[in-house]
């Protein structure tokens, strides 16, 4: 009987520790609330329009579009001088500056390879470490030209892409 007291008096003892944890828990934990509201117009740069505004030679505009920081241009070009000037504009409509980290083209067909070595594309007004200030735009040009030392001329129609790589200006 002795050994069944002891068992009795463990589990009680058990029992009894339980309980007291499961208060101390209960008085000692606490309610976390974090609370906040999201800025949903805090970041928004985007090309707002792109338009051919030069011409040289019998230099045409096949297209021009955008979305959002991708510019996408196809122009067609028949002589060496021949050139389309393109006016980007890009705009700030968000709270935050923007810091223009890097600008990316790509070219179809590819330059400087067999199929297009006669077509040259130039960007003024605009450089990367660039700062866009909230609320404002800026706008750069884009010019592609034939080649004006091109002994002749093959394969005169390029799309080029352009993509302008923003940050948060810290």
């Amino acid at each position: 009987m002795d050994t069944r007291r002891k068992k009795d008096i463990l589990i009680l003892v058990m029992v009894f520790a339980l309980c007291s944890m499961t208060v101390a828990y209960a008085m000692l934990s606490q309610r976390l609330e974090v609370s906040g509201t999201a800025n949903t117009k805090g970041w928004s740069v985007e090309i707002t329009g792109i338009e051919a505004t030069a011409t040289q030679g019998q230099g045409a505009s096949e297209s021009a579009s955008s979305n959002l920081t991708t510019a996408s241009f196809a122009t067609t070009l028949y002589q060496p001088g021949d050139s389309v000037t393109y006016t980007v504009t890009v705009e700030n409509k968000g709270v935050l500056d923007a810091k223009l980290d890097s600008i990316t083209s790509t070219t179809t067909p590819e330059l400087g390879t067999d199929d297009n070595p006669y077509i040259i594309y130039t960007y003024e007004g605009i450089t990367s470490d660039s700062i866009l200030p909230a609320g404002e735009s800026t706008t750069f040009t884009v010019t592609v030209q034939c080649n004006p030392e091109a002994k002749q001329i093959e394969n005169t129609t390029a799309s080029l892409t352009t993509v302008l790589n923003y940050v948060q200006n810290s």
